[in-house]
């Protein structure tokens, strides 16, 4: 996948995978989502958690986190 490259997270309505990040050292691999209005997390994983379909649904654990915070934030509280 290239630096501009981007792909959808199925199930997840405006958010797409950035390129992902081999951390060779450490063994991990980084996965950034990036959102349509320009909002972006990223989550860590070892390298060994790899299958597409286990990636999705972290991804897809992630990105409802980050939209409940902006819930939460929008009250105030």
């Amino acid at each position: 996948m290239g630096s501009d490259d981007v792909i959808g997270v199925p199930g997840a309505e405006r958010w797409s995978y950035g390129a992902f990040q081999q951390d060779h050292e450490g063994d991990t691999l980084t996965v950034p989502l990036r959102r349509d209005d320009g909002k972006s997390a990223e989550f860590t994983v070892p390298t060994f958690v790899n299958d597409p379909e286990d990636l999705r649904c972290i991804a897809t654990v992630v990105i409802g986190a980050v939209e409940k915070w902006e819930d939460v934030e929008g009250l105030g509280g």
